[in-house]
């Protein structure tokens, strides 16, 4: 399998990290995470046509990130769930990395969120709950290559 294969394969070859908040900051991985949905930028259209022009012209505007969703398996004590349902409580904005792992130079996707909202998934009698974090993302997002 080619290094290219590797990295479009996706599953298991990406961790979430979630940051500490200080200065430097440390990510941790954060592994009760099982789905990260909707991480994006996106630009509105802006049409800046002028009385010179001889068809309709367009822009990007401001780029926007977009929502992301986090799963996660809902464990009693994990301490990086109940700090995301702090940081929720708290209107504290929360910083992720999100890995792409056996990349050299180390590559992932940094951003910043703020967590609009939580819900947990009981799922069926004897099977695991899941708690779900709704997030916006807070500025750019970089793809970072070290």
């Amino acid at each position: 399998m080619s290094s290219e294969d590797t990295l479009l394969s996706g599953a298991g070859e990406t961790v979430l990290q979630i940051g500490d908040g200080n200065s430097p900051e440390v990510f941790t991985d954060f592994c009760s995470i099982t789905a990260v949905s909707g991480l994006g930028e996106s630009k509105p259209l802006i049409k800046v046509t002028s009385m010179c022009d001889l068809a309709e012209v367009f822009r990007g505007g401001l780029k926007e990130g977009a929502e992301v969703t986090l799963t996660a398996n809902l464990i009693q004590g994990d301490a990086q769930t109940r700090g995301l349902f702090e940081s929720y409580q708290a209107d504290q904005n929360v910083n992720f990395r999100f890995a792409i792992l056996g990349t050299s130079p180390q590559e992932y996707f940094q951003w910043r969120a703020t967590i609009l909202g939580w819900s947990i998934d009981p799922g069926e009698p004897g099977s695991k709950m899941s708690m779900m974090f709704t997030t916006k993302i807070s500025g750019p997002v970089d793809w970072v290559y070290v």
